[in-house]
């Protein structure tokens, strides 16, 4: 009874108590809106944990979450099946959203390949893996071998890409060009080979 006197007569209590229901109504608005925003929100695939690349990829490291529309990529994964073993091609951090790129295949050849050329990934077996430390995701590379006849270095293929390395076994899985991979490949049957860190491919 006291509130609806209070209500009824005008005053500067009247007021500021008026002004104070305002405000939370505004206030329960917002949080309606925003609940609202969050159920239109796109539901991707993010990366549940942080998970080192070469890693073969589970269900379990990925969980589904809507992210706001604006910060999803074009080639995000709805769905976490779409990862399930494949092979990540860089390290990967929680709460990151899973895209097609980061994982070995097509897409992520597509986008390390400079426009205009062919090419295929290879698997190379390192002379020296003790350099793998100093490989990363994307670096650009020069392969080098040992001339059987003269034991000078020989170059068998340039503007490679690293896709990913293996240390457990010494390899490194690179983005070649498709005129030069058959010959990396039939050199790594016959001789030990390296890799020389240059710069980007023209």
């Amino acid at each position: 009874m006291k509130l609806v006197e209070v209500l009824r007569t005008p005053s500067h209590r009247r007021a500021t108590l008026l002004r104070r229901c305002l405000a939370l109504l505004l206030v329960a608005l917002a949080g309606v809106s925003a609940a609202a925003a969050r159920r239109s929100d796109p539901l991707v695939a993010v990366f549940a944990r942080d998970i080192e690349a070469g890693s073969t990829v589970s269900l379990s490291d990925l969980e589904l979450r809507r992210v706001p529309a604006e910060a999803v990529p074009a080639n995000a994964l709805a769905s976490a099946e779409e990862a399930e073993a494949k092979v990540l091609g860089a390290a990967a951090s929680a709460g990151e959203v899973a895209t097609s790129t980061r994982f070995v295949g097509p897409d992520l050849a597509a986008a390390l390949a400079p426009e205009g050329h062919g090419y295929t990934m290879v698997p190379v077996a390192l002379a020296e893996p003790e350099i793998l430390p100093l490989l990363h995701h994307g670096a650009f590379v020069r392969v080098i071998t040992v001339a059987p006849d003269t034991g000078a270095a020989l170059t068998v293929a340039t503007g490679g890409r690293v896709v990913v390395t293996h240390s457990e076994n010494g390899t490194v899985l690179l983005l070649l060009r498709a005129t030069e991979a058959p010959a990396v490949a039939a050199a790594s049957l016959n001789s030990p080979l390296t890799l020389v860190l240059e710069g980007p491919a023209h």
